[in-house]
Parts: C-alpha cells; structure tokens; sequence
C-alpha cells in the first residue's frame, strides 16, 4: 500500500500547489462553467506531463512543476491594461491570451538559447547556500500572507474573517501535526489532513459547490483561444521574465539536490538538460493555452517531511494528475476543494519545512559575517517590497511593475548582487595581505 499511498498524496501536493492559480486566473478572465474546467484541465495536463519529462530527461528528480507566480503576475497585470495595448476588439480579452499564448512560446525559445549557450549554468554558480537560504525565506514570507487569508476564508477584498472556516483550518493543520506522530503514516499526513478537512468543511457547509460540466473524457484541445498573436514589443519583456524564471529554477533545483543529499542521494548536475526541457514545456503551455510552469521549491520541504524520495510515487502521481485532466468532471470535483483546506494541509510541509531547509542552507555559508549581511539586508528589502501596495507602481510600464513589485525576485536579486560585491571585496583583500606577509618576509 506505501507506493498507491504516497503517489496520491503526491497528485494531492501537485493539485494544492497548482490548482488555485489556475482558477483564480480563469475566473479573472471571465471564463466560468465549461471553459473555466478546461482551462484548470488544459494547466494540469501540462504540469503532469512536466513532471514526467523532466523526472525522465530533465533534473531527473522528483519536483513537481507548478503555475509560475511570474506568469500570474502577468496574467493580472495585463487584464487591466490589454484593451488599450491589444486593440479595442479585446474587450473579452481574446486578445490578450493569445499574445500571452506567443510570449509562453517566445520564452521556451528563450530557455533553449540560454541551456544550448551554457548561460544556465553560469547562473547556478551564483545560487550559493546564503542565496538559496534568502531566496526559501522570502518566498515563505511572500506566500503566507495568501495561506493565512485562505484559511481565514478572506479569498477577495472585502470578505470578513469566517470563525468557522478559520476554526475548522486549525483543526485540519493540527490534525497533520498529530498525524506526524505515528511513524507508520506519518509519511501520510498531508493527504490525511485533506481528508480530515475537506470532511470537515463539507459537513458544516463550507464546501464548495461542483461546476457543472459536460462529458467524461476530453483531450486538451490546441490554441484553443486562438493562434498565438506575435508582439514584437513583448520581446524584451519576455526574455527579462525567463531569466527570473531560470532563476526560480534555480534555487528549486538546488533546494530538492541539497535535500536528496540529505537522504544520502546524489544526483548529477544536468541544469542544460532541465533548461531545454523547460523551454519545451512552456512551448507546450503556450500551444494549450495553460500558464506556463516552473519547478517548485516547495518539493525539498514535501521531501524531508515525508521521506518520500523515490522515483516511481512521483510517476505515478504525475500521471494521475494527467488522468484527473482529461476527464473535466474529475477536475471540477478536486476544483471544488477548499482552498482553506489545501493551505492548512500544506502549513506543516510547505510552510515550517521550507523555513527549516533555508535555515539548514544559511548554516553552510563559509563565512558568517557576509551571510548575515547579505541576509539581513536582503531580506529587508524584499518583505518591504511585498508591503507595497500595487497602486505605487501604477505609473511604471508593464515590464517595470512585473519587477519591482515582486518582494522576492528584488530581493533575491539584491542578495546576489551584495553577495558578489562582498566576495569579491573579501578576495581582493585576502590578496592584499598575502602580499603584505611575503614584503615583510
């Protein structure tokens, strides 16, 4: 029973990670009923086959692939601004998927260029320990505000604090927490939590109800919004885009071989291999009309609190997570999960675990005094990114707001930056005093 346990609970983790985004953007584009599940379908159908590719011919590890935040971000972003950029055909914002269809393929061209040019792996040189332990930090900070909204049931502006939803998410984090003392399932205490609390929610009316679909098979259909719309002025901002992406790559990557090392698994470096096979997955998501996804850091925490390290769990929860897409019932019935549930499921692996792995990573700087600096600094400027409201960045062009509105790629783009500036100060004075000592020999 341990395999079909623990790739359910894997598929489990892949929709809790993955299935909000996707809804939340649909919904945002008016897409409701049918089109809103084809939409969720078409994303997991391109997360699911992520993951197998990528376990077989990428990284070759288990890390699950989910929505990238970036492309969220892009996604909210030119909502508000496509009618007046697209034309004013767009105002069901037609238009503007299509052109985001076109920059998802123009950013896996942009992934292969830098994997076949070895930029990728100039990059990963720059992922030290500290950068790896600053970057897990942030991205904990930057979410938990939106899990503990979820499990306050405070899902839009405006909505009060629900006691009951918020009662009834305590119960489902605590009974994970409990769950985690009994060593014969403890590996299982996310998808137990689930159960607890998708139980829970249905049986005081919290529950959400199921959108009506029709049929039970369907194959994700190709440019379903439309052949993709060329922008020539979306160019630079797309390449700008993928470069944080390889970035997020990066330390995800990172985070899970550090992880697995713990486990007494090594595995070798293949970030040209991972690179290529990102950019065919985002070509993927750009042809289906899904958002395109990234590698997720939050698996090393799923790693080391399930011990879960094998291949085959991570196969076969992939390839539920295919099944579940092509069938638009399947979907519209895990859609209808909570999402209060999913983040109060998720606090114990996604959250605490990920905060332990950035303090574990931090702790294997060489030298302290430049890791507390390069954090501290880092760490200041990021989280008072994310306190910015976004009314400040209004008066920026698109591509300025997608960047320094996000509190973690500022501030992890400001810790390698002082990170460099510091090395290299500390190298440059090491030389200086070995010159000393052999003058005064």
């Amino acid at each position: 029973m341990r395999i079909p346990l623990a790739s359910f609970q894997w598929m489990l983790f892949i929709l809790m990670g993955s299935i909000v985004i996707p809804v939340a953007v649909g919904s945002t584009y008016g897409l409701t009923g049918d089109l809103l599940v084809t939409f969720v379908s078409r994303t997991l159908f391109v997360l699911g086959v992520a993951g197998i590719i990528q376990i077989f011919w990428g990284h070759k590890m288990p890390i699950i692939e989910g929505p990238a935040g970036v492309w969220w971000a892009v996604f909210v972003l030119y909502l508000g601004i496509g009618v007046a950029m697209f034309g004013p055909n767009n105002e069901d914002n037609i238009e503007t998927l299509r052109v985001l269809g076109f920059c998802f393929i123009l950013s896996g061209v942009v992934f292969i260029l830098f994997a076949y040019l070895g930029l990728i792996e100039k990059i990963s040189k720059l992922f030290t320990p500290t950068i790896i332990g600053v970057y897990l930090f942030l991205m904990v900070v930057q979410l938990s505000g939106t899990f503990i909204k979820g499990m306050m049931g405070v899902n839009s502006d405006g909505d009060s604090v629900d006691l009951v939803v918020m009662l009834l998410s305590i119960i489902t984090v605590a009974s994970a927490f409990y769950v985690k003392r009994f060593k014969s399932i403890a590996a299982y205490s996310t998808l137990i939590s689930i159960a607890v609390g998708w139980g829970l929610f249905i049986i005081f009316g919290k529950g959400n109800a199921i959108v009506p679909t029709d049929g039970y098979f369907q194959l994700p259909e190709l440019f379903p919004f439309g052949a993709p719309r060329i922008e020539l002025g979306m160019v630079v901002n797309v390449i700008l885009l993928t470069i944080l992406l390889i970035t997020n790559l990066m330390a995800s990557v990172k985070a899970v071989q550090v992880t697995l090392e713990s486990f007494n698994i090594k595995r070798e470096n293949r970030l040209k291999q991972t690179g290529i096979i990102s950019g065919l997955i985002h070509m993927m998501a750009g042809a289906f009309g899904a958002i395109g996804p990234v590698p997720i850091s939050g698996s090393a925490a799923f790693i080391a609190q399930t011990k879960i390290t094998e291949k085959l769990p991570f196969i076969l929860g992939n390839l539920l997570i295919i099944a579940i897409s092509l069938s638009p019932k399947v979907t519209a019935l895990f859609a209808a999960l909570p999402t209060a549930v999913g983040f109060a499921a998720l606090v114990p692996t996604f959250g605490f675990g990920t905060i332990i792995i950035a303090k574990n990573q931090l702790a294997l700087a060489e030298n302290p005094d430049i890791r507390n600096f390069v954090a501290a600094s880092a760490w200041f400027i990021g989280i008072g990114i994310m306190f910015m409201p976004s009314s400040a960045f209004g008066h920026l062009s698109p591509l300025m707001v997608s960047l320094l509105s996000n509190g973690l790629i500022v501030g992890t783009a400001f810790a390698i930056i002082v990170e460099r500036v510091l090395l290299h100060q500390e190298k440059s004075r090491s030389k200086e005093e070995g010159a000393e000592a052999l003058k005064g020999d």
